[in-house]
């Protein structure tokens, strides 16, 4: 089975090095009075709604780009797959005069926050959605944290496509390494519960106590170089415990068991096809996952507005150059697992002074790992004649210099505006 997961994830990968570049942006929406959108259809306009007057939008303007809705409401847009990440921008803006224009339309407002700032999850509308009624009972159980996951987040994923087993197994390996500290370079969660959050990384904290069978670091699934790789990420995903099983029909049931025996099952009657795998693929949610033909890099935070494509620079700078690549294999292999420990650990905590691996503060690690990110991206302008997309990056990496990450700033900000929290954040996207 193990091989079978390996053959799909391997599958469509890129040819000629035109490495493609996929991105997904969330939004959580309130309505303009401070509320959370309702999520499914009532007599009020709801997330559900404006999803399909989203999809709508879009099929009639024949955009290529696609919308789903998450557990809570939270609108999430995918682009499609380009070379140019001002390509993906362009899109990117042409999604946001539509969506602009229907939250204006129906009183409703978007905000630019990670974590949901006034609501606990308790209080949130659950998506009708058989799937997701699974998950939410599943994360019940495996983690405290799982309902503040699917109704209170919202983030950014970065898609690479991959050229190879090994360029795969490389991109993931150094991409968990730098997790931590990207996701303390774009740490955007600076109010829960409708009060300051002091210094604490709260999307990374509600991701370590969802679901330790699912979720985190491939570090800490005992994975601890790039050396077989995919097999060991194999080795995750059958040893999950199914969240749900899907028919040929794509009906959704309960399953008990792990997704090994739920994959060998239908192997056994013949019923096993690459929906079922991916489907399989799409249960796991550690912060680097493989997918078809592609790596997924899911750990940074949904970036305040006009920044969205900086943590996707970021990462597309990290792996352009292969020398700068087999520099960060060098230095990750010379880290002892102490090391790897300290960094996931001081992720949780917005205190870059805090002393990481080798006796570097997490600061210094950040601006290390940026500097080499912008490297790759005037390589990367070269070597495809393209622009060079570090403007995406730049102008972040200044307000990271000037202010701190926005987790820490935006609450400096809020006390000294002598406004309401729920003025505060009205800051339309």
């Amino acid at each position: 089975m193990k091989s079978k997961i390996i053959e799909l994830i391997l599958k469509k990968t890129s040819s000629n090095h035109n490495r493609l570049i996929g991105v997904e942006i969330e939004d959580i929406v309130y309505t303009n009075n401070g509320k959370r959108i309702p999520v499914n259809p009532s007599i009020n306009y709801s997330a559900s709604d404006l999803l399909n007057d989203l999809i709508k939008n879009k099929e009639h303007k024949n955009e290529t780009y696609d919308y789903s809705i998450e557990p809570g409401g939270q609108i999430e847009w995918s682009s499609t797959p380009y070379q140019s990440l001002y390509d993906i921008q362009n899109e990117y803006k042409r999604h946001l005069k539509t969506f602009r224009r229907l939250l204006i339309d129906n009183n409703l407002l978007a905000i630019d926050y990670t974590v949901d700032p006034l609501y606990s999850p308790s209080s949130i509308e659950l998506i009708d959605i058989t799937k997701y009624l699974l998950m939410d009972n599943l994360f019940a159980k495996t983690g405290s944290h799982g309902n503040w996951m699917m109704k209170n987040t919202a983030s950014i994923q970065i898609n690479m496509d991959i050229f190879s087993k090994e360029d795969g197994e490389q991109i993931a390996f150094l991409s968990d390494c730098i997790s931590p500290f990207a996701s303390l370079l774009f740490a955007n969660s600076p109010f829960i519960e409708s009060h300051p959050i002091g210094e604490k990384n709260y999307r990374h904290i509600i991701w370590s106590n969802t679901d330790n069978s699912r979720c985190g670091y491939l570090f800490e699934h005992g994975i601890i170089s790039n050396e077989n790789l995919m097999e060991k990420f194999a080795d995750i995903v059958l040893k999950a415990p199914l969240i749900f099983s899907i028919t040929g029909s794509q009906d959704i049931n309960p399953y008990k068991g792990s997704i090994n025996k739920w994959l060998t099952t239908l192997y056994d009657d013949n019923e096993l096809n690459e929906d079922i795998i991916n489907s399989a693929l799409h249960q796991i949610f550690t912060h680097v996952r493989f997918k078809q033909g592609m790596v997924e890099l899911r750990c940074v935070d949904r970036p305040p507005i006009g920044y969205e494509f900086a943590p996707v620079a970021f990462w597309i700078g990290i792996f352009s150059n292969d020398k700068s690549r087999d520099k960060l294999m060098e230095l990750f292999l010379s880290w002892r697992s102490t090391d790897r420990m300290i960094s996931i650990n001081n992720a949780n905590h917005l205190n870059l002074d805090k002393i990481g691996p080798q006796k570097t503060s997490m600061y210094d690690w950040i601006n290390y790992f940026a500097e080499i990110a912008l490297e790759g991206l005037s390589y990367r302008s070269n070597l495809l004649s393209i622009s060079n997309e570090e403007g995406l990056l730049l102008p972040y990496l200044e307000l990271f210099r000037n202010r701190g990450v926005p987790g820490l700033y935006r609450q400096t900000d809020y006390i000294n505006s002598n406004k309401s929290l729920k003025d505060f954040i009205k800051t339309p996207i």
